[in-house]
């Protein structure tokens, strides 16, 4: 791969002489951070299963969207080749490309003050995609919703031979509830349909994130970037800050507050937040079953999002009443936005 690499700095650079270092992000496609003349850069082989030459196009220009909004954070931005193009197709097929290399680390979500900001960003990012004009969009990524497409070996007899026959051991418990779960999204994956639909991030976790002295500064990973109910970045973000913080409630209203800064929503959408969660848990499941079939390791991956699946949806069941008037409270109250 280290020719791939050179292959790829060769288009951008005239000077070869460059340092190369591994980066903590990345899982899907091959990722590094390259420096030349003291410049940090972000250097990308894509995953040939995941990424096509569409699918790079619109990454671009959802990035050059958001970085000409001058929102309080960066994203990464495409470099241009010495031939004026946005990304390289290598000699053995692959794409790849470079883009602008923000510093920072990952930051914590240990308090309501860090739930609150996360919740802001969450709400800004999606508050500014809202006003993307979809229309000029060739190419719109795939909705979660659509759980047999989100990866080419995934389709429905990949995915149901997998679980029938699992490759490594998976608790009978779990796979009796994923099936409950497949059986539950085929009677109402048509109410996802109704809702209102923008482009999502998908995928805004706090691993994707970046922050200097305690602020947030930059928003990674746009890889599932696509057309989706937009209460979906919601339901994605607000799972993830009951993940991060073993289902508190607190917390979870600490970022309901930050996200109601920039974005409301109607109660169509929130008596629609389990089902949302449940479809963003199989599309991941999915898509691990995909990286299988493309022989990558995803014991504990899968492993690991499956039981953080029946986790979440327990803690909806037991909680849900509670959850929903807090949600009813700010997101259709007369709360300031701002």
């Amino acid at each position: 791969m280290q020719d791939a690499i050179d292959e790829l700095v060769q288009h951008y650079f005239m000077d070869l002489n460059y340092k190369m270092a591994s980066v903590p992000f990345g899982l899907t496609n091959l990722t590094k951070i390259i420096t030349v003349d003291d410049t940090k850069y972000v250097i990308r082989i894509y995953n040939p299963y995941t990424k096509h030459a569409a699918g790079l196009a619109f990454e671009s220009q959802i990035t050059t969207f958001l970085t000409n909004k001058k929102l309080p954070f960066q994203v990464p931005v495409f470099l241009r080749t010495r031939e004026g193009e946005e990304y390289v197709q290598l000699s053995n097929g692959m794409l790849g490309a470079i883009v602008s290399f923000i510093e920072g680390d990952v930051p914590t979500l240990l308090d309501i003050q860090q739930a609150v900001e996360y919740g802001q960003v969450v709400g800004e990012i999606s508050s500014t995609l809202l006003n993307y004009d979809t229309e000029l969009l060739e190419y719109q990524g795939i909705s979660f919703s659509e759980i047999y497409h989100l990866h080419p070996l995934a389709n429905r007899l990949a995915v149901t031979s997998f679980m029938e026959n699992p490759p490594f051991p998976i608790a009978e418990a779990n796979l009796t509830f994923y099936q409950e779960m497949i059986s539950l999204l085929d009677k109402n994956i048509h109410e996802l349909k109704a809702l209102p639909q923008q482009l999502v991030h998908h995928d805004l976790l706090i691993f994707n994130l970046l922050a200097q002295d305690n602020r947030i500064v930059g928003v990674l990973d746009f890889d599932f970037t696509s057309m989706d109910a937009s209460f979906m970045e919601f339901a994605i973000c607000l799972n993830h800050i009951l993940q991060m913080s073993s289902g508190s409630l607190e917390m979870a209203e600490g970022f309901i507050q930050g996200y109601v800064r920039y974005r409301k929503s109607s109660l169509q959408e929130i008596n629609q937040l389990q089902l949302l969660t449940q479809v963003y848990h199989i599309a991941v499941l999915h898509f691990y079953i995909g990286q299988h079939h493309a022989g990558i390791d995803i014991k504990e991956n899968f492993t690991y999002i499956l039981n953080q699946f029946h986790v979440r949806n327990d803690w909806l069941n037991r909680n849900g009443l509670s959850l929903k008037q807090l949600l009813e409270f700010y997101l259709l109250g007369d709360t300031e936005v701002y």
